[in-house]
């Protein structure tokens, strides 16, 4: 790849982190009302429910995320060495978000599924297969790359292991909604108000797996066609924000 190929493929990369920055910042602001009422809805600040401490952890787990890796970079100051220190933040905060929007899938599920116990047996089972996997794949043969001051982690390996992590995300995912919509049909709507609620789910667990295959799909497509300079840059550009809203609808 040249010189120039390597600079347009850089400049987008800052276009796609700028985008991805503006929605997650509009995504905040629409839904600081919704998280109001969700802390105000709890009985103390010291007895939170699940429900309220899941949406906690992927609202701000994400915002970490999204920080880490913007900054390591846009940064312009990191040298070969305190890059060694720091090139694996965005990874790990990466896999954890990860591990909270899986518990959030997985806690809708077993809900939907009327907490079924054999359901619930198979959830965590998927569970703990994907994050293992995800940590793998995540974490194997990383180095830390410096291009004109800015901190990204690279993949040292003959094969290319961390965009494999996208594609076990997103078999968890299609796993997981395919399960709870398939419940979700069985229901035998009585009322109004209990066919909006499901129509709600339903779009909401069809909305979250469009956007995040897509995204997904995106990281696999430009990690694949990258070089090993180019591909740490783009490999954490992702859209969580969905599930945002998903947990809002479920759980306000």
């Amino acid at each position: 790849m040249n010189s120039r190929a390597v600079v347009d493929s850089e400049t987008s990369d800052k276009y796609l982190r700028i985008a991805s920055i503006s929605i997650a910042l509009y995504d905040y602001i629409i839904t600081l009302p919704a998280e109001w009422r969700f802390y105000r809805s709890q009985s103390s600040i010291f007895n939170l429910s699940i429900a309220c401490i899941l949406f906690i952890l992927i609202r701000y787990v994400s915002i970490i995320v999204m920080l880490v890796s913007n900054y390591g970079n846009f940064a312009t100051n990191f040298t070969q060495e305190t890059c060694q220190h720091y090139y694996m933040m965005a990874p790990i905060f990466k896999v954890i978000q990860t591990m909270v929007s899986q518990v959030i899938l997985g806690v809708r599920t077993w809900n939907i599924a009327r907490r079924n116990r054999r359901i619930g047996m198979v959830l965590v089972l998927l569970f703990f297969t994907s994050i293992t996997l995800e940590w793998f794949t995540n974490m194997f043969a990383r180095i830390p790359v410096v291009v004109d001051g800015n901190c990204t982690p690279g993949n040292s390996g003959k094969t290319l292991s961390a965009w494999l992590y996208y594609v076990i995300a997103m078999m968890y995912d299609l796993v997981i909604l395919t399960i709870s919509t398939t419940h979700l049909l069985q229901y035998d709507i009585l009322s109004s108000r209990l066919e909006r609620v499901v129509k709600v789910l339903m779009y909401d667990g069809i909305g979250y797996l469009v956007v995040l295959t897509g995204s997904n799909i995106l990281n696999i497509v430009l990690y694949r066609e990258s070089n090993v300079q180019t591909q740490v840059i783009i490999s954490n550009f992702r859209i969580p924000w969905k599930l945002n809203a998903m947990s809002v609808h479920f759980y306000d």
